[in-house]
């Protein structure tokens, strides 16, 4: 089942600061990351039910994240209405939470 596959603004937005940052910083690693995210999203809407649900997360909608490649970051996610919608591009290491309120109410 392959989802159709929604981003919340500020997930885009976040994603595409972080694609520069890589390209400003990390020796043009910013297409690289970029794939990356794109890989890991492929694969959550490919088989949503397949990745970690969110530690501690007891609510609906369900909330779940993929890893990205070689990168410190995790998709995190909800399905909801046949579409997997990415709330976070969301960095391990940095503002544990943070998209919390991104998540739509069931």
């Amino acid at each position: 089942m392959t989802l159709e596959l929604r981003f919340h603004p500020e997930a885009r937005a976040e994603l595409l600061a972080d694609v520069k940052w890589y390209d400003d910083r990390e020796l043009g690693l910013g297409g690289r990351f970029g794939l990356a995210v794109r890989s890991a999203v492929d694969a959550a809407a490919q088989s949503p039910d397949s990745w970690a649900i969110w530690p501690g997360w007891d609510r609906e909608p369900v909330v779940r994240s993929k890893g990205v490649g070689d990168f410190p970051y995790r998709v995190v996610y909800v399905v909801r209405n046949e579409s997997l919608i990415v709330v976070a591009v969301a960095h391990t290491k940095r503002r544990p939470g943070y998209w919390r309120e991104r998540v739509p109410a069931v």
